[in-house]
């Protein structure tokens, strides 16, 4: 999230929410991307350490599913949902 020291006017408030916002959303869909790129095959889920179409151990798919989607997914929304959260607080905040 972006430090700002005194802003002047809703505008300069509402540009900088509309900014931190924007860079969040872009991370999420990037971090989707990087899954997608490095774990995939034709759209599919495939599984860190196993060939594609093989039927990895159950203990095996829950890590793989966690470490390398889920935990990545998770933190990328957490952070972006915190940012739109601070955003309206702070909207609230100023109308009243």
């Amino acid at each position: 999230m972006t430090a700002h020291p005194e802003i002047n006017g809703g505008s300069d408030l509402d540009r900088l929410h509309h900014d931190e916002i924007t860079v969040a959303m872009n991370w999420v869909i990037r971090t989707c991307q990087d899954i997608i790129r490095d774990h995939s095959h034709k759209t599919f889920w495939v599984p860190t350490g196993t060939a594609t179409g093989a039927a990895p151990a159950t203990e095996d798919l829950i890590e793989s599913a966690r470490t390398d989607v889920l935990s990545k997914l998770r933190r990328q929304i957490d952070g972006a949902d915190a940012i739109i959260d601070n955003a309206e607080h702070e909207r609230t905040k100023r109308r009243g």
